[in-house]
This record gives C-alpha cells, structure tokens and sequence, in this order.
C-alpha cells in the first residue's frame, strides 16, 4: 500500500514538471511586472518595451526557467517514507498531519526560442508548459486505515489534473503615452502583445465521481466514473495589456491584463478517455468472486477549446541606484491550468553592491494553495550583456530537504 500511495504522489509531482513566463521573474519570486523591459516586457509590461534604449537580444535556451511545489510534503519526509518497508501508525500521522484537506502540487518551464527589440516594438517565441493536480486527504486516510467511514465521495473538486503546453510567436510594442494627460502630471504609457500560440499538447480531468460505501446492511458498494480529456496539435491566441507611470523618479505603478481571449483550439489527435469501476452489495462470503467491475474506454472526438483563464496583475517598483523594491499582486478570473482565483502578493528587492555583479532576492506569500516562496539571484553584469542564476525553494528560507519544491533559472541578456 505504501508504494502505491508514493507512486501517487510522485506521479502527482512529475505530471506538474512543466511555466513561468520567462525566467528572470525567478529570480524576484515572481515580483516583475514593472522590473521587466526590452524582450521580457513583451511577456509581462509591453508598456515597458523601448525603456533599455537598446537593440535586445535573446538567444535559443539561455532564458529558461522550471518550477515544480507541493502544499504538504517536503524532500525529507519524501525520503523518510521511500526508505520504510512498511508503515507504522506514527509513520501515518506524520504524513497525514502534514495535509491539509488536500495535496496539491502545481509547476511550470519557460524556454526562450528567440527575440528581438527594435524601438518600441519586439517580436519574441517561447515554449510553457503549465501543469497541476490535487488529490483529497481522503484518498490517503482510506488507504492507510480502510474505510472507517461508513461513506466516502470524492468529486472533481479536489481531485483533478491538468497540462497543457505550446509555443507562442509574439508581436508587441509599448512606450505610447495616454492622451489629454496634463504635462506636470505623472504621464502614463500603454503598450500591448499579441501572440500566435501552436499547441502541443492538453490534458484535463472532466469528470472525477467517486462514491464508496460500507454497512452491515448494504455491504461494501463502490461506483466510480472518472473522464480525461486530451488533445495534441492546436493554434490559439492570447493578447496582453499593460500600463505604468513614473509617479516620481523614484516611483513607478503599473497594471497589466493578461490572457486576454486566450484560447487554444485543438484540432488533430483529440480523446477521451472514460475510467470506471462497479461493485454493489459486496460482502466477505462472496469476496473470492469477480465482484468489481471496471471497464477503460478511449475514444476520438472533434475538436474542442482550452481557455487559458485571464489575469490581472497590480505593481509598484521603488527605484534607487543600488536598491530597488517592488511588490506585485496578481489575481486571476476564473480557474485553468494558467490562472487561478487565489490572489498571490509577491515581494523582490534587487542589489548593485558593485556595477558588475547584480544580486536578487524575492518572496512570495503563501496562499490557500502555494505554499511560500523564497528566491536567490546573482549575476555578471557587463557594457553589453548580462548572465544571471537563480535557485527558489517552497516553504523553507533556503532549498534543502525541508523544502516543498524547487525553482532554477537562467538569463541571458546581449544588448547593443
């Protein structure tokens, strides 16, 4: 029983190993709205596209980011139970006293294909891969100690999975000033993305029902029905809105609108897959009879949509020649594999202890789902190109094995 509950969760974890938007935001805890210019801005502020005055340059793989946390175990308690051969009643407790209501697990990988800045325009692509999964704290309790309920119901709600991956083509351009905005106010600048997405792949739960039951009078009764939707091969757009304002030299606020009409149509291998089980009535005289069944169907439908949930996201970025602070808060519309409906405040301060060698550090505030997050950064700095390295860790100040996920990051900037 222990191998099956561990090969859950591993499975849990690795369906989450895909995105962040681009990895510089690692290193700020994702605190980056307003700290992003030139390729970048095309991904989080296209306001901000033309303020680093310079051509931009990104280069295939060197902007590349991973992610992947849960909300209950870390690396150690992982470990601890890989290396048991069976399960104590204390070993139990641990692990069930660690969740809360459910394990969730959620992560993400961005990878630069290419970019380029001309003036206030630039024109980008990426690869993401998003995914996430929750499993109830009650499929555990009845693995380990049986059903000492006498009804067990597990629905879609904190039981799914989800991944979708593409690669997008973006257009974008920035640096344009509001009108009628009087000349000793703050001015404000917009700017807006475009991107043309090819999807690769999708994968979300439809359908999970679980219902089981246990009674002197009825017997064991168990119904399930549980439906994965799939589709590979699609195109789809998504555009992103963004504006800022220089309060005071020190001073800048921004907010942007992302995934706006974002969806992917997929239109060339798409299934369903149906998983279900049966039992009525069961009891231990006739327990030596075929007395579950179960069937796993799989068949082709049409084409479908994949909704990619809209953002919002609000920031202020203090600026001074050797520190700079900012904060960010982003709250999605609705729930998708992308987006959620929990708001997330995020906080990076960024050092110049010398002119060549940048250093970041950020935290991100848990919430109802994610645990917090803490990230380092450091980098060299040069006339005309920048490469930096970036490590975060989940629910701990530093990675190790009390950690409940890890990030890593690489950016690679060339300018001229």
């Amino acid at each position: 029983m222990k191998k099956i509950i561990l090969l859950t969760l591993l499975a849990l974890l690795c369906f989450s190993l895909f995105a962040v938007p681009t990895a510089k935001s690692l290193f700020f805890a994702d605190s980056y709205m307003l700290r992003a210019n030139g390729v970048e801005a095309l991904y989080w502020n296209p306001a901000k596209l033309a303020i680093h005055q310079h051509i931009d340059l990104w280069l295939p793989a060197l902007n590349s980011g991973i992610q992947i946390s849960n909300n209950s175990l870390d690396l150690d308690t992982y470990n601890y139970f890989v290396t048991q051969d069976t399960l104590s009643t204390q070993d139990k407790e641990l692990i069930l006293n660690k969740i809360d209501g459910s394990i969730s697990v959620d992560g993400s990988a961005s990878v630069s294909v290419f970019g380029i800045t001309l003036g206030n325009t630039a024109i980008s692509s990426s690869a993401h891969m998003y995914g996430k999964g929750e499993l109830s704290k009650d499929f555990l309790l009845l693995a380990f100690y049986g059903n000492t309920e006498e009804e067990y119901v597990f629905t879609k709600a904190n039981n799914n999975a989800s991944l979708i991956s593409y690669v997008d083509l973006t257009y974008g351009a920035g640096d344009f000033k509001i009108p009628f905005i009087p000349e000793n106010y703050p001015q404000i600048k917009a700017g807006f993305a475009a991107s043309l997405l090819a999807g690769v792949q999708s994968i979300d739960t439809q359908e999970f029902d679980l219902h089981f039951s246990s009674t002197m009078e009825e017997g064991a009764n168990l119904h399930s029905e549980v439906l994965l939707r799939s589709g590979v091969g699609g195109m789809g757009f998504k555009g992103l809105l963004g504006m800022y304002s220089e309060i005071t030299p020190w001073l800048e606020a921004g907010i942007t609108v992302d995934n706006v009409l974002g969806a992917i149509n997929w239109n060339i291998a798409n299934e369903v897959r149906r998983f279900s089980a049966s039992a009525d009535s069961v009891y231990i005289s006739n327990i030596e009879e075929d007395i579950v069944q179960t069937s796993n169907e799989k068949e082709k439908i049409g084409s479908f949509t994949t909704k990619l949930g809209t953002e919002m996201r609000l920031a202020a970025l203090y600026k001074h020649p050797i520190v700079t602070v900012s904060a960010d808060w982003v709250q999605g519309f609705s729930e998708s594999t992308v987006s959620s409906k929990v708001g997330r405040l995020s906080l990076g301060a960024g050092f110049l202890p010398v002119p060549y060698l940048p250093v970041s550090v950020g935290i991100s505030l848990p919430n109802s789902r994610h645990p917090v997050k803490v990230s380092y950064g450091v980098g060299i700095k040069s006339k005309g190109n920048e490469f930096n390295l970036a490590l975060q860790s989940f629910d701990s100040l530093v990675p190790g094995y009390k950690s409940k996920g890890f990030s890593f990051g690489v950016a690679t900037r060339i300018w001229f």
